[in-house]
């Protein structure tokens, strides 16, 4: 696939030396165009403006430095872009990493719920060590475009498996003082909504329309 990219709905890019300066804060606007081209060029992906030698660096600067560094501008994005998928992939990321037991526990019982009712499809995901290792390393700039919508889709059927627990239900984040706690995460059945959205974005990213 070509480093270079050109999509009309896209939003503009930062120049390299503006992204260069991902560490620190931005206005609004910087915000909106870092947040997407920090998310492009985790993928090895760059336009006319921001070309190779600058995706490779600012690739580098989140490889080395961790996705933490621009992960929070990914938060003001909407959830049909690529940034917001890959916001909701890293608090997804994040929440396993903190709380292994926890998921692992609310998806087994997620798991023999859906037997429980005869449902079938959602069980044929992977366990969520194995999808949250494909999205740690989406996350780490090991996957490119041709993975989001594979990666993206896992992503939300674990979510869809762990919504269906009993214990909890749907629900995510509820302590509205905890660090994952944001909007996406302590909504009313923040797991099932953000599985939809997540479905939503492997979608357009299957049609090469996820910007």
């Amino acid at each position: 696939m070509a480093d270079h990219r050109s999509h009309p709905r896209r939003p503009a890019m930062l120049s390299p030396d503006a992204a260069d300066a991902i560490v620190g804060d931005v206005d609004p606007a910087e915000g909106a165009a870092l947040a997407h081209t920090s998310a492009w060029a985790l993928l090895g992906v760059g336009d006319e403006e921001f070309g190779p030698e600058a995706v490779t660096r600012l690739r580098a600067t989140i490889t080395d430095e961790g996705v933490d560094v621009v992960s929070y501008m990914w938060s003001r994005s909407p959830e049909f872009t690529l940034p917001g998928a890959l916001w909701r992939l890293w608090l997804l990321s994040e929440w396993h990493r903190r709380d292994t037991a926890l998921v692992d526990r609310r998806f087994a019982e997620g798991v023999a719920a859906l037997q429980g009712s005869g449902q079938e499809g959602p069980l044929t995901c992977d366990p969520p060590a194995l999808v949250i290792g494909e999205v740690d390393a989406l996350l780490r700039g090991e996957r490119t475009e041709d993975d989001l919508e594979r990666v993206i889709a896992s992503a939300a059927r674990i979510m869809r498996v762990l919504a269906a627990g009993e214990t909890h239900g749907a629900a995510w984040i509820l302590d509205p003082a905890d660090p994952l706690a944001h909007p996406v995460t302590t909504r009313a059945k923040a797991l099932l909504r953000t599985a939809e959205e997540l479905d939503r974005a492997a979608v357009l990213a299957a049609s090469g329309t996820l910007d």
